[in-house]
């Protein structure tokens, strides 16, 4: 019983990873893009961007 318990917990977990493997480096990351935006404004007058 331990041993069928044990091979669910450790296919859940290996398809848990693929599955974020997946997403993190072949899906479009246009599908899951964030809400945060990085703005293209410069502080100073220089337009360096360094903040």
């Amino acid at each position: 019983m331990n041993l069928i318990i044990q091979n669910i917990l450790v296919i859940i977990v290996v398809s848990i990873a693929v599955g974020f493997l997946i997403k993190k480096f072949i899906w479009s990351p246009a599908l899951f893009s964030s809400s945060k935006k990085k703005s293209s404004k410069s502080c100073g007058s220089s337009g360096c961007g360094c903040h």
